[in-house]
C-alpha cells in the first residue's frame, strides 16, 4: 500500500519553483533574440513594400509619360502647387484635400527640417487611386488617365496596396519633386517611405543633389527618381 502511495506521489513545491525558474531563465535569454527576429522582419517587409511602389510609379511613367502627381489626368505641366497631389499616400483617410500632418493616426510624424512631408504642404492622393483604379484625385477634379494610344494608362500596376506599414502608419511618397521644373540643378528626389519602428519621418523629403539620397533614423526609402 506504502509502495502504491509512493508512485502516487505528485511534484513537490520546490520542484515546481526549479522548473519554473528555468522557464523563466530560458524564456529571457530568448525574448531579445525573438523580437529582434519579428523588427527584421517587419524592416523587411516595409522595405519591399517601399520598393514595390517605388517600381510600380515608375512603371506608370514609362507608360504615360507622366508622373502621378496631376489632379487632372489629362495632364497639366508642370506640377502646380496647391493644386495637383505633392504628396501621394498608402492610406485614403487623408486624400483629396489639403489637410493637416494630424488628420488622421496613420500618417506619420514629421521630424525632419526643411522638408516637405506635412500634408499640411499640399494636397495629397491615394496611391491606389493612380496606381491601380484610374482614378486620380477621386473626388476633386480628377480626370482618368487616357487608356489608348502610345502614351496610355496600362495599369493596374499593383494588386493591391498595402494601406500601412508593418507599424500601422501610411507610406508616403514626395511626389511632388517629379515636377518638371526641377530638373538639373534643382532636381529633387522622389522617394517612397516608411518612417520605421518610431514613426518619425526623419529624412527630408526636398533633398536635392546627384547622390543618392541620405537616409536618416530608422527611415526605409525607396528611389523614384
Amino acid at each position: 500500500m506504502n509502495k502504491i502511495r509512493r508512485q502516487q506521489k505528485g511534484f513537490t513545491l520546490l520542484e515546481i519553483i526549479v522548473v519554473l525558474a528555468v522557464i523563466g531563465a530560458l524564456a529571457a535569454m530568448l525574448a531579445p533574440v525573438v523580437f529582434r527576429y519579428i523588427d527584421d522582419a517587419k524592416r523587411t517587409q516595409a522595405q519591399s513594400d517601399v520598393n514595390t511602389i517605388a517600381s510600380a510609379i515608375q512603371q506608370m511613367y514609362k507608360d504615360t509619360g507622366r508622373w502621378a502627381f496631376y489632379n487632372n489626368g489629362t495632364g497639366k505641366l508642370p506640377y502646380t502647387s496647391g493644386t495637383d497631389a505633392s504628396l501621394l499616400t498608402s492610406n485614403g483617410a487623408c486624400t483629396g484635400a489639403s489637410a493637416a500632418g494630424t488628420c488622421d493616426t496613420t500618417v506619420p510624424v514629421d521630424t525632419s527640417t526643411g522638408s516637405t512631408w506635412a500634408l499640411a504642404s499640399g494636397k495629397a492622393d491615394s496611391l491606389a487611386d493612380q496606381l491601380i483604379l484610374n482614378t486620380p484625385f477621386t473626388g476633386a477634379t480628377g480626370t482618368a488617365y487616357s487608356a489608348s494610344g502610345g502614351r496610355a494608362w496600362r495599369g493596374p500596376y499593383l494588386d493591391r496596396i498595402p494601406a500601412l506599414d508593418p507599424w500601422a502608419r501610411s507610406y508616403l511618397v514626395s511626389i511632388g519633386n517629379a515636377d518638371p521644373t526641377t530638373e538639373g540643378t534643382n532636381q529633387k528626389w522622389v522617394i517612397v517611405i516608411s518612417a520605421g519602428p518610431n514613426g518619425n519621418l526623419e529624412t527630408l523629403a526636398n533633398t536635392a543633389g546627384t547622390a543618392n539620397p541620405v537616409v536618416a533614423g530608422d527611415d526605409l526609402i525607396a528611389r523614384v527618381k
